[in-house]
């Protein structure tokens, strides 16, 4: 059951992250400046840091389907988020072993997160010649903004699941 109400829970976030960038599309972008939603990335690495133990990576198989419906929905390129997610989350739960789970932990991992899962895009959409702009640019105008309102977003869904994320792994 718990399976199906995470699956159900990252599917909705899919779709809520495409949902608010049609809506507020305008708002997102303000002259040079945009802010870039992970919300899905987010609560995956939430899931990995407070649902997964140490020994198990049950996270990394939500990320892969996630980043594949991220791919197929959103993108015209195949295989990039569905890789990245992968990536950051298996590397995140690498580093929460080294780390006890406190807030401020869970807020450096989740902001290192995101801050690399956006980097290695920005670095794929670059090699495929799809992103614009210079580096310094990317990390001016898109990394800073998107790593405010993913905070916002990450205190949220820290306050929301973090409870219920442990207490579904107790009974898993």
């Amino acid at each position: 059951m718990k399976t199906v109400r995470l699956s159900i829970l990252v599917l909705l976030f899919i779709v809520l992250e495409g949902t608010i960038v049609n809506l507020f599309s305008g708002s997102l972008i303000r002259g040079e400046t945009v802010m870039t939603p992970q919300w899905t990335l987010v609560f995956l690495l939430l899931m990995s840091l407070f649902y997964d133990s140490n020994d198990t990576y049950r996270t990394l198989w939500y990320a892969l389907v996630a980043g594949l419906f991220m791919d197929v929905a959103y993108t015209g390129v195949i295989g990039v988020h569905m890789l990245v997610y992968a990536v950051v989350v298996y590397t995140t739960h690498g580093l929460n072993k080294l780390f006890h789970t406190n807030f401020p932990v869970v807020t450096l991992l989740v902001l290192a997160g995101v801050s690399f899962a956006d980097t290695l895009l920005y670095v794929f959409y670059s090699a495929l010649e799809v992103a614009e702009g210079n580096f310094l640019q990317f990390i001016l105008q898109r990394l800073g903004p998107a790593l405010l309102v993913n905070l916002i977003v990450f205190l949220l869904l820290y306050l929301i699941f973090k409870n219920v994320l442990v207490k579904w792994r107790k009974y898993s």
